[in-house]
């Protein structure tokens, strides 16, 4: 461990430290003293440390290993995330503002009230991430490539977004504001979408899953496809010809 500590001492380039048992405290304090450039962390362990409130501004971490880290008042301002997870992680009143993850695991990661201001996900693991109260007055994250299946937006201010390939069954978006969002490919398959906004919504590129009677009043002002209007009208009773 003293080896670990000596390592980050030395950074800002850090590679295969395990700093899970280490002082939180002395972790923390060496990652805000910095050096004279980001900090780059690869394959490094911080499982279940608290570094809450600790400044990582434009830091890189490649297959870093921090589940069940509390990163809880972070500032993560244009961080650069490759692999590794952060499953279970507390990042609720994190700043990830600009920042970009790729291909990390962060099912179960908490995100209650943080600025995910032109945060993008790619190809993330984000099953049942709890994403609810974000700060901002209009969420400006993408998603590409991702999993948030079971995932928790209830209420979110989600105007005008564009999420790709993003697999959303089960999820939680009751009341969120979907007006004018954009769904490519998407699954929406069980999703409680009841009490959400969807005027102007384009859901013709998402698979809607089973249709039941209810589905027209929950998808009032969604633009659909023939095929799903079909379908809509076939739950209703309807003969489409």
């Amino acid at each position: 461990m003293t080896d670990a500590l000596a390592a980050l001492e030395s950074g800002p380039e850090v590679a295969d430290a395990d700093l899970s048992d280490a002082d939180p405290e002395q972790v923390r304090a060496v990652l805000d003293r910095g050096h004279a450039g980001p900090w780059v962390l690869r394959r490094c362990v911080l499982d279940e440390l608290d570094l809450s409130g600790v400044d990582l501004t434009g830091a890189v971490l490649e297959q870093v290993r921090a589940a069940g880290a509390r990163l809880r008042g972070a500032v993560l301002d244009g961080v650069r995330v490759t692999g590794g997870s952060l499953a279970g992680a507390d990042l609720t009143d994190a700043d990830l503002t600009d920042a970009v993850l790729t291909g990390v695991d962060l099912s179960r990661t908490r995100f209650v009230g943080a600025r995910l201001t032109d945060t993008a996900f790619r190809d993330c693991r984000m099953i049942g991430a709890d994403l609810t109260g974000m700060r901002s007055l209009a969420v400006t994250f993408t998603a590409d490539g991702c999993s948030l299946a079971l995932a928790r937006l209830a209420d979110a201010s989600l105007r005008g977004w564009r999420p790709a390939r993003v697999d959303l069954s089960d999820a939680d978006l009751a009341g969120a504001d979907l007006r004018d969002a954009v769904f490519t490919d998407c699954a929406l398959r069980g999703t409680d979408l009841t009490r959400a906004r969807l005027t102007g919504a384009d859901l013709r590129g998402a698979d809607l899953g089973e249709i039941t009677p209810e589905t027209p009043a929950v998808l009032r002002g969604a633009i659909v496809s023939h095929a799903q209007a079909a379908d809509v009208c076939r739950a209703l009773g309807l003969q489409v010809v």
